[in-house]
């Protein structure tokens, strides 16, 4: 049994539930006041943010129904929901999952002395420890562990490593990170904005000096969230 949560008209909701009855799952709609003790799936923003508010963890696939084009057909949303279905019956054939203490990630850079400089910018802390072939960065707050390591003369590209992400909690932050990377004259892909398709986020894009995208991002507080335009078009913050 799974159970949902989500503000749909009676003929998504039954296209809903007959979709994940395909994949031999039961579904049903429920209230967030009856919410057992099982998997659980949001399908509209309010609960999203009732679940997000009462701390109980849930899938969030809000964004199947709140952002459809105008050339979404029932076609396309099937594919799409199907699509999550598959991720989610994957993930249910787990035997079992242990816990890591630390994420860790390297990338290759052409210049070591000015990816140090950029990252240590970024991350707000100095290296551990670097050589001539590498630098590394430790934050035990975020259990982040990065190395940057030397290309070796490999040529570098950007098609499987889409971006890096750095949350930094507030608007404010975003803000306060964009008047540093103009002080430091780091490239600046995108200025801070407000978007709301997708993961709703105060956000600016960067460049690390080998062309790698860094988003800085934060996510809208609840009263924020409210103040969404009806266009959803994104609002330029400076």
């Amino acid at each position: 049994m799974i159970q949902a949560l989500g503000d749909l008209s009676g003929d998504w909701k039954r296209l809903v539930i007959q979709e994940f009855s395909k994949f031999n799952l039961v579904l049903e709609f429920t209230s967030v006041d009856r919410l057992a003790d099982i998997t659980t799936i949001s399908f509209d923003k309010n609960s999203t943010l009732e679940l997000t508010r009462r701390g109980i963890n849930y899938f969030n696939w809000d964004l199947l129904f709140s952002v459809l084009g105008p050339n979404d057909s029932e076609g396309e949303v099937l594919s799409k929901l199907n699509a999550r279905i598959k991720i989610l019956c994957e993930i249910k054939k787990l035997k079992s999952r242990p816990t890591a203490d630390e994420v860790h990630g390297s990338i290759r850079v052409q210049d070591l002395a000015k990816s140090a400089k950029f990252y240590t910018w970024l991350f707000g802390v100095e290296p551990v420890e670097w050589t001539h072939r590498y630098v590394i960065f430790k934050r035990e707050d975020i259990k982040l562990n990065f190395v940057l390591l030397i290309s070796d003369g490999i040529s570098l590209n950007h098609d499987t490593l889409y971006h890096l992400g750095m949350g930094v909690g507030t608007k404010e932050k975003v803000l306060e990170f964009y008047h540093s990377a103009l002080e430091n004259q780091i490239v600046i892909e995108k200025p801070p904005r407000t978007t709301w398709r997708g993961t709703p986020l105060h956000e600016m894009w960067l460049k690390d000096p080998d062309g790698t995208l860094i988003e800085i991002y934060a996510r809208l507080a609840e009263d924020e969230l409210k103040l969404m335009p009806k266009d959803k078009e994104p609002l330029a913050l400076v």
